[in-house]
């Protein structure tokens, strides 16, 4: 059985623990799952800077887990042949980044989506949206132009930006559960949302092609 990249290790670390922070709710769900500390201890009316502050703290937990755990495991891991490395031209490019910027300013996009849905106290639907979000937006379409930046740091930074996009989608959802509806708080984290999509695509134009 061949033994997973350093990368690919990485990247599996940090679902798991987006997984045991996200606390995504849907309509059907019996229970509410876990969420990170700094969510738990957010008030429901936070106001703008205790929101800043939980998104850091948020996005600090996560390094602080993926580094201690990544240590223990690459210490116990032979050198392994690394992945091949993947095509990165002009149009591969583009196509990747545009899709990014399609959820970000079309009438169908995710954004589009989600304002509509709190202009009509849609909250059920919101709840299965976000989530749904989460998997192809954030996990496919960011997931896969990252992985074209040229430049290493800027790599780390767009996993913390992936990262904040899913604290956005969080924080709706958490806005729109049963006896926690907060019309205010939704359209807070939706413009947080909007912010870290316009960021993330900024990485765009510091692709090298060789």
């Amino acid at each position: 059985m061949p033994r997973l990249s350093t990368a690919t290790t990485i990247a599996a670390l940090l679902i798991c623990c987006l997984g045991f922070t996200s606390g995504f709710v849907t309509p059907t769900s019996s229970f509410t799952a876990a969420i990170s500390k700094s969510a738990q201890t957010s008030s429901h009316h936070a106001t703008s800077t205790s929101l800043d502050a939980t998104r850091r703290n948020f996005i600090d937990q996560s390094i602080a887990t993926i580094t201690a755990t990544s240590a223990i495991i690459f210490q116990a891991q032979p050198a392994v042949a690394k992945e091949a490395p993947i095509e990165i031209t002009p149009q591969i490019v583009q196509e990747a980044f545009g899709a990014i910027r399609n959820e970000l300013t079309s009438s169908s996009g995710v954004v589009a989506t989600l304002s509509n849905l709190i202009d009509n106290g849609s909250f059920e639907e919101i709840l299965q949206y976000t989530k749904e979000s989460d998997a192809y937006f954030r996990r496919a379409k960011l997931g896969k132009a990252r992985k074209m930046l040229t430049d290493k740091d800027l790599k780390g930074e767009a996993v913390l930006m992936s990262n904040a996009v899913t604290f956005d989608l969080i924080g709706i959802n958490r806005a729109s559960r049963p006896g926690k509806e907060n019309r205010e708080d939704q359209l807070r984290y939706l413009e947080e949302l909007k912010k870290d999509i316009a960021k993330f695509l900024e990485l765009e134009k510091t692709i090298v092609f060789e």
